[in-house]
């Protein structure tokens, strides 16, 4: 079998791959309306809706199989997927036999299977998911997480820190090339997920000629006409725009591609499009005492997690772990009162904190975010964080915050982004379109 036929008959597994699933999942859902219902009439169809979806698997994995032969998939994600594949063919057909022969096998046996079986057929959709969208895919905008904050990149002191390709470049690679260039997934044996390898190229030699970007097989791709065969990003994905296209020429070309050149060297113009996109906690905000390292080692022995923010300053992100705050969250709080001043990130979440211990959290003045969530906090407590006149970013998921609380929220004008999951908040309450009005983000679940 030639590469082309392999290739153009394992493209067939993103489309047949439904099919199993479909099957698995209605013969698991008929089952237990037998079951429950008692309706034992229709164990035939359970059988029959089984084999097909056992059937269709084998097929599917069979496909799978071929298109990870054609090159462009690769690593643990890759190996995960496949076993994982093949698993849910073995369940498959061990659940199809179980019920042909359900008088040979109990209720127990019979219903583990099928639930192993449902189980499997999620972790090998996540992986196959992961593996056509990025590991982050499934998590990126889950609404018990703050990932939205992170795409940003590294935090910076201000536009003066900013190096062209880690600071810029890299983000723009990994939102709109990266989906099929990476670890893992490596299209046309490319992978653009660092300099090293970007600069490797792939199958057809390089994609970047360092001082040379019109010779540069990347900015060629990227100003291609849409519709043309060559043009990336491919099958739809959003395109580049014009100003980093701009920016990735101009650091090929002036910058000789080199990846610590600062962004500072670049046009004024380029400089001032790409400053709004960089995740910049200004110097004036950040210049605080620097922390020493002993007492660093004292707060990660009372099991805190400690990260410096930035080099250039004494600004931190403590994490106190859930494991960790073991009932003595208030005693733990305390021993940070001697570098409240250096706190400019702050995670308690699900450590049990209460209202009382808001008032303390109060007196960290350079606090940015704060992650409270899955606590028992009251409206009450939440009046004490008024006084956080820096606050940001504040997730209040799984608390017992309600619209009322809302009012003392609205005196933090420096805030930005509420997250507000599995609360008695709704989005139709007053207060939330105040905050609306007010620019901030307010975020639920969906």
């Amino acid at each position: 079998m030639t590469e082309d036929l392999i290739t153009f008959i394992g493209r067939f597994h993103p489309v047949w791959v439904h099919l199993p699933i479909g099957f698995l999942m209605i013969g698991v859902l008929l089952k237990s309306y037998v079951v429950l219902l008692k309706k034992q009439n229709l164990q035939e169809a359970v059988n029959f809706t089984l084999f097909l979806g056992a059937v269709s698997a084998l097929i599917a994995a069979l496909l799978g199989y071929l298109l990870s032969q054609s090159g462009g998939y690769e690593g643990n994600l890759l190996d995960n997927h496949l076993a994982a594949g093949w698993l849910t063919v073995v369940l498959s057909g061990i659940a199809w036999w179980v019920n042909k022969n359900e008088e040979r096998f109990s209720g127990k046996i019979n219903y583990s299977v099928l639930g192993l079986l449902m189980l499997t057929l999620f972790v090998t959709g996540h992986f196959g998911g992961s593996l056509t969208h990025g590991e982050d895919y499934l998590t990126a905008y889950a609404p018990f997480g703050e990932k939205q904050e992170e795409s940003k990149g590294r935090i910076l002191a201000s536009v003066e820190e900013a190096e062209v390709f880690t600071d810029v470049v890299q983000p723009v690679l990994k939102s709109k090339c990266q989906s099929c260039h990476r670890e893992g997934k490596t299209k046309g044996e490319l992978n653009m997920s660092s300099y090293e390898s970007l600069l490797k190229g792939g199958e057809n030699g390089p994609v970047i000629i360092p001082a040379d970007a019109e010779k540069s097989e990347l900015i060629r791709r990227v100003s291609l006409p849409s519709d043309h065969d060559d043009f990336m990003p491919a099958e739809g994905k959003k395109p580049l725009t014009e100003e980093e296209i701009q920016l990735i020429t101009w650091w090929i070309e002036k910058g000789n591609a080199d990846p610590k050149i600062s962004l500072m060297e670049a046009d004024v113009e380029l400089i001032k499009w790409a400053k709004p996109k960089l995740n910049i906690l200004g110097a004036e905000k950040m210049l605080v005492a620097a922390i020493d390292t002993l007492r660093i080692m004292e707060l990660e022995k009372k099991g805190f997690r400690v990260r410096i923010l930035s080099q250039e300053s004494g600004a931190l992100d403590i994490v106190l772990p859930e494991e960790a705050a073991r009932g003595q969250v208030s005693e733990l709080l305390n021993a940070l009162l001697p570098i409240k001043d250096q706190i400019f990130w702050l995670s308690l979440a699900g450590t049990g904190i209460q209202d009382s211990d808001l008032s303390l959290i109060s007196q960290f003045s350079n606090l940015h975010r704060l992650r409270i969530e899955n606590n028992p906090i009251t409206d009450s407590g939440i009046s004490a964080l008024k006084n956080l006149t820096k606050l940001e970013v504040l997730n209040l998921n799984g608390t017992m915050i309600s619209a009322e609380g809302l009012e003392f929220l609205a005196e933090i004008k420096s805030l930005k982004s509420l997250y507000l999951w599995n609360t008695a908040v709704k989005p139709e309450d007053k207060g939330v379109k105040d905050m609306a009005l007010a620019e901030v983000k307010v975020v639920f679940g969906s």
